[in-house]
């Protein structure tokens, strides 16, 4: 080979040295935790959230002997699932500069729902007040249907059982009128409703039908549970 074509093959050489040293030195470095943290953002951007629910998303921490990445242009995150998502996705981050390198970080995905849990033990027949219990947001795998999401009509009902510290309530733990209450009977027509007092045969929650007995009449009556010591029933 010739001088001339050793000098411009050595020029090139050091001018494409030069180009991808100038490109290195303008990279930037990702820690694990930055690309851990930037899967969870690219999943939580496409998640749609539910009214009164919330969403835990974690990134699997990465390989702790990979200690960082270098690229020089921004990272492109993709990745195969599509919302809805499973309770696990994995994220693809790529790096397209001219070190071109791909990684993928597995990111778990948690739906938590609202449920109304004791604050102390609660023993047969004692009330539930604002104090004895509290909402805390639980995985869906572990909400049963029965559970109760609002404090609004429990407080004021009785438990029907011991219910320990912690513990998920549900209708089945409770009665907002219980057998051997006073109640009050509201008699309803098209156009008035007439108020009187009862004594619950059975225990209710809202909406079930239990046997009340009329202490005016003494009749015997099916009505409907309205609210805390309360029934309703259609003329």
């Amino acid at each position: 080979m010739s001088l001339l074509k050793k000098t411009k093959t050595y020029q090139i050489f050091c001018s494409l040295a030069c180009f991808v040293t100038s490109l290195s030195s303008q990279a930037q470095v990702y820690l694990n935790q930055q690309l851990e943290t930037g899967a969870e953002t690219y999943i939580r951007d496409q998640i749609k959230f539910k009214v009164g629910t919330r969403i835990e998303i974690n990134a699997l921490p990465l390989d702790t002997r990979l200690k960082s990445r270098k690229c020089a242009s921004p990272l492109l995150f993709s990745s195969n699932a599509t919302p809805p998502f499973n309770r696990q996705v994995t994220v693809r981050i790529k790096c397209e500069d001219l070190a071109s390198w791909t990684q993928f970080v597995h990111v778990r995905i948690e739906e938590l729902f609202p449920v109304i849990v004791t604050t102390q033990n609660i023993n047969k027949g004692e009330l539930i007040t604002a104090e004895s219990i509290t909402t805390e947001f639980k995985p869906k795998h572990f909400v049963r249907a029965s559970n109760l999401d609002t404090e609004e009509n429990l407080i004021g009902s009785r438990s029907k059982r011991v219910i320990r510290n912690g513990a998920s309530i549900g209708l089945h733990h409770i009665c907002m009128v219980c057998k051997g209450d006073n109640v009050t009977i509201y008699a309803k027509t098209r156009t008035l409703t007439i108020k009187t007092t009862g004594i619950a045969l059975q225990d209710g929650n809202i909406g079930e039908q239990i046997r009340v007995k009329n202490q005016k009449s003494g009749k015997t009556i099916s009505a409907r549970v309205k609210d805390i010591e309360s029934v309703e029933v259609n003329i």
